[in-house]
């Protein structure tokens, strides 16, 4: 019993909206133990998700201490969602609200794009995408997308590129561009909610974003208003800079309007300088913008995935996640 109202006391102060735009307070949480199960209830629309965080997880972690609970076991039933499972010792209990990135009837398809002299292998294996992954659980599917052309092999022998940039290759570019239209609709099923681009993966993205209102069939990518740019910049800061006709340089008027960025850049990052991606937010109307302290790689380990050591800040990893429930 004394652990039941401890639980109560916590949920009562804990519920927090992340969407910039309820008005709304959170539901109440009606939590209650019988014998070794603990069963909780709370109103409202499917929006608000329960997550939780042990004990000894939230006094080192803090609010990245919270994660949903499955879904799979959330009953709805007489306007109530229901949730019960084994009483563990202190574990806390609280109600978030997602945006739209993350639909309710299915779960999200977060298509990814990796840089210049890298591979799928190491995106799926890069800081941020392991935080995401681990951060939204049931909600999201991942989808790595490779690029097309073999770059670098003196790097590592899985070194990929989009296209050279050292020689503008449009014809790679253009390649790349239909194998990102095919790989969306051949392995990713339905819609694509979110985009993230890591260097030059994040050029393509705002490249591909660029082709939404170009009359060309995007496929599943059609229907896609969210992108993340990691150590990313537009075309035209580029070297050499790209001149091909017809080719935009810089978001255009419509992807400029209806795409929701963030873009995450390191201070120290001497690849893609921070003046290229601030550029290339300011090209949005809809950014947010996260300066860190860091260089290109987000890592220690260089190319390679096998040996990546985390020094991505948490700070911007849970700036990420509250972002993607925030839209």
């Amino acid at each position: 019993m004394r652990r039941a109202v401890l639980l109560l006391a916590l949920a009562w102060v804990l519920p927090v909206s992340l969407h910039a735009e309820e008005v709304s307070p959170a539901p109440v949480l009606d939590i209650s133990t019988t014998g070794s199960k603990v069963s909780i209830s709370w109103g409202g629309d499917s929006r608000w998700v329960l997550q939780k965080a042990e004990s000894q997880s939230l006094q080192q972690l803090g609010d990245l201490a919270f994660r949903d609970v499955d879904r799979a076991k959330v009953r709805f039933l007489d306007n109530r969602h229901d949730f019960s499972e084994p009483l563990a010792e202190e574990a806390f209990y609280r109600l978030v609200q997602y945006g739209t990135i993350l639909p309710e009837s299915r779960k999200a398809n977060v298509l990814v794009l990796h840089g210049k002299a890298m591979d799928a292998d190491w995106m799926d294996s890069a800081p941020i995408c392991v935080d995401l992954e681990k951060a939204l659980g049931t909600r999201a599917n991942f989808f790595y997308a490779e690029a097309p052309h073999l770059q670098n092999p003196f790097i590592t022998l899985y070194s990929r590129a989009w296209w050279d940039c050292l020689f503008a290759d449009y014809e790679e570019l253009s390649e790349s561009v239909s194998y990102v239209i095919d790989f969306a609709n051949n392995d990713i099923p339905g819609d694509v909610d979110l985009v993230i681009g890591y260097s030059q993966g994040g050029t393509l993205a705002s490249h591909l974003l660029n082709l939404l209102d170009s009359g060309r069939d995007m496929g599943s990518l059609a229907n896609v208003r969210n992108a993340i740019f990691v150590n990313s910049a537009a075309m035209e800061d580029l070297f050499p800079m790209y001149d091909l006709e017809s080719l935009e340089n810089t978001p255009d008027d419509y992807s400029a309007s209806n795409i929701n960025t963030m873009h995450l850049m390191a201070n120290g990052d001497i690849v893609v300088l921070p003046q290229w991606s601030s550029n290339l937010a300011n090209s949005y109307n809809k950014s947010v913008t996260i300066t860190y302290s860091g260089d290109h790689t987000m890592s220690i380990g260089g190319a390679t995935p096998f040996l990546l050591i985390d020094i991505f800040p948490d700070a911007v990893s849970q700036a990420v996640e509250d972002w993607i429930r925030e839209n």
